[in-house]
């Protein structure tokens, strides 16, 4: 892989350009990372909002027809629902990992096989949460299990 960056004042945007002959799984990790960098949700907590970038962000979870956004070590709301955050971040490292949960598979430390049939997913602040048995064929292929 060849890396060249070209830096200068008169440049007004980043701007980032892949030649490349075939997208192989790492390219395609690669380009998801960078998906990742460019956006940020909007969190709030108490009065005060948030630009929070998707980086930081360990998953959503919607409760009561209510989403949170779980960061490292806080927990804030989104105006946005789950279907939306869904698809707002199709071609990222994000994953539906069940029918209120969405998972940031860069965030997660280790997975196991719970006996029926689901996973439990361990976080890299510690944090476990649940894979359903409908979720776990499709975080299988993407996660690359």
């Amino acid at each position: 892989m060849k890396l060249t960056i070209n830096q200068s004042s008169e440049y007004k945007d980043v701007e980032i350009i892949i030649q490349c002959g075939i997208i192989d799984e790492r390219l395609d990790k690669l380009i998801s990372l960078i998906r990742l960098y460019s956006f940020s949700i909007i969190g709030k907590r108490g009065q005060r909002t948030y630009n929070i970038p998707l980086e930081d962000i360990y998953y959503f979870e919607s409760l009561e027809d209510r989403t949170f956004i779980y960061i490292k070590d806080d927990v804030l709301e989104t105006d946005l629902k789950l279907y939306e955050l869904e698809n707002q971040l199709v071609d990222t490292r994000f994953l539906r990992i069940s029918k209120s949960s969405i998972l940031n598979l860069e965030k997660l430390s280790s997975v196991r096989a719970l006996l029926n049939g689901k996973y439990e997913a361990q976080l890299t602040n510690q944090e476990k949460v649940i894979i359903s048995r409908h979720y776990v064929t499709a975080f299988k292929e993407k996660f690359g299990v």
